[in-house]
């Protein structure tokens, strides 16, 4: 049985273990799920609870720590509630957690929309940073770049391969990444061009090329991804002057792709492309199951609400124009 440790010593862990055999026979991948039941399995068996799941241990569990958020305390009853629906099926002694004891699980923060500007100075700012064999200062940047001109996710950037980028064709090749979608990005030829520049610099400085992956690190490794997010805290702040603060949560590497979702929306409503027929399309270039997913990637922006309003004003009032004046 998968995890198979001294955990599995109760009925709730070897339900978790049941569960979670169960969701990955169906194809689902449940990492992030999986943890959290089998910290929750954990706990039960550490207060020696040998008995089925009651609201009362899942509330226990879900505010373990004072100071876990509401979102927080709300996903850990989510997942838990989840599982108990499932198991009640075979053990009708399992009690099911009320929903939205701590109100909604998930929630949408505001994105930070880069402009170029603002990623041509984190691209320059990465360059400079501390580097002892020089690949440090050529990766990051050239991780960034990828970011902004194909809008992957972060962790798909750091997971290319060699293989996965053709500069002879112009594509890179994304595989198997959420939802175990591969998918095929084509390149404009500025991005190939620079990928190019990257691969000859890092093929002379690395010393080991042992490692297949793409973007190369300190010692000749991979990127992982929490070098590329604590590059990103190092060099943010570069984006701050005298009248700008952090009066919110500073910018993630994840606001990148939602800055590519809108700069693309915004690039087809300027050459007068109708989004209705291409949202499709940027769902698929996104490695989106639906296009719901898409839209959570959107944001009002000055331009894109410029936009909007112009183009209500036109289907609302057609050739006569706005009739009200300032």
């Amino acid at each position: 049985m998968a995890g198979g440790d001294s955990m599995i010593s109760n009925l709730i862990s070897r339900q978790v273990e049941e569960y979670i055999s169960y969701k990955k026979g169906l194809g689902y991948q449940i990492k992030i799920e999986s943890e959290e039941l089998r910290r929750f399995a954990k706990y039960t068996a550490a207060i020696d609870h040998n008995g089925s799941l009651t609201e009362d241990i899942a509330f226990q569990w879900a505010t373990l720590k004072p100071n876990y958020s509401r979102w927080y305390m709300a996903r850990r009853m989510e997942t838990v509630r989840t599982f108990a629906k499932y198991i009640c099926v075979f053990d009708p002694m399992t009690e099911v957690p009320p929903k939205g004891m701590f109100g909604k699980c998930h929630g949408r923060t505001t994105p930070y929309i880069f402009t170029k500007e603002e990623v041509s100075i984190l691209m320059k700012a990465a360059s400079e940073l501390h580097s002892p064999d020089g690949l440090r200062c050529r990766t990051i940047p050239t991780a960034i770049g990828l970011l902004w001109s194909t809008g992957m996710r972060p962790s798909e950037v750091c997971q290319l391969m060699n293989k996965d980028v053709d500069l002879n064709n112009g594509h890179i090749t994304v595989r198997e990444t959420k939802f175990s979608k591969s998918r095929t990005l084509p390149l404009h030829e500025t991005t190939v061009s620079k990928l190019r520049l990257y691969v000859e610099d890092r093929d002379k400085l690395r010393k080991d090329f042992s490692d297949q992956h793409f973007l190369i690190m300190t010692g000749s490794h991979k990127l992982a991804l929490r070098n590329l997010e604590y590059a990103l805290q190092v060099i943010r702040d570069n984006l701050l002057t005298e009248t700008k603060e952090w009066n919110r949560r500073p910018p993630r590497l994840y606001d990148i792709r939602h800055s590519f979702a809108c700069n693309r929306l915004l690039g087809w409503l300027k050459s007068g492309i109708n989004v209705d027929s291409k949202i499709l399309y940027l769902s698929t270039y996104l490695g989106h199951v639906k296009v719901a997913d898409t839209y959570w990637y959107l944001t009002g922006t000055p331009e894109l609400m410029e936009f909007a309003t112009k183009s209500f004003e036109k289907f609302f009032y057609g050739d006569r124009g706005v009739i009200y004046e300032e």
